[in-house]
């Protein structure tokens, strides 16, 4: 896999977990939620507040980098931020299909904002760089996505992915079968398990072969 991170992002400890897969998505899969979904949902309802959202470690770190980068987190709240707030809000998590939620999960999981993307929508090589000066995309469930100074995963064609909003470009579907799953990490340590990726992947996607895994 082509993955690269511009300089200017990795000199701030930036770095990406991710794995290529192949696969045959599912509109829903009840044991994913059953086994692991719904349990960590009940945790997070039990035991967090907006406080404790506030001074999570992983959630700080990744708003200093939105800071430094000149991208206020209040306004363009990084998807970790904005899952678990949902969460703790007793509000639930909106079923998509399994792939996306098996994202989901992981993002509420680890504390960080994670992506999903189509490989048959997107090409390689892939950078994860800033987004320029006034530069907009199509957003999903959004008209529109600021990502100015905004940090994103940027194609030949252009930016289709950031830690706070996704763009429909490269948005996974139902018939998707070959994906690019990232966890976008602040810190200088890999706090993605990737082993623990990979078997739940294995777990609850069908006919799921995990074909590269790498941090950069």
């Amino acid at each position: 896999m082509q993955l690269m991170i511009d300089p200017k992002v990795k000199e701030q400890g930036v770095s990406i977990a991710y794995s290529v897969i192949e696969f045959k998505n599912d509109a829903h899969n009840e044991k994913l939620w059953q086994d692991i979904l719904n349990p960590l949902l009940r945790e997070i309802e039990l035991n967090d507040t907006l406080d404790t959202i506030k001074e999570d470690p992983q959630i700080t770190a990744t708003k200093k980098i939105y800071r430094v980068l000149g991208k206020d987190p209040a306004r363009f709240r990084p998807s970790s931020d904005s899952l678990w707030r949902r969460v703790v809000q007793k509000k639930g998590l909106y079923q998509i299909n399994a792939l996306v939620d098996l994202n989901n999960y992981f993002s509420l999981k680890w504390k960080l904002p994670f992506g999903a993307y189509d490989l048959k929508k997107v090409s390689e090589p892939i950078q994860l760089t800033v987004g320029a000066a006034e530069a907009r995309y199509a957003g999903i469930g959004n008209k529109s996505v600021n990502i100015e100074n905004l940090l994103v995963l940027s194609d030949e064609a252009g930016p289709f992915g950031s830690p706070t909003a996704d763009s429909t470009r490269g948005m996974i579907a139902e018939e998707t079968t070959r994906a690019l799953l990232v966890g976008y990490q602040f810190e200088d340590e890999t706090v993605v398990d990737q082993a623990e990726v990979k078997a739940v992947l294995g777990n609850y996607l069908s006919d799921c072969q995990v074909i590269e895994q790498g941090v950069i």
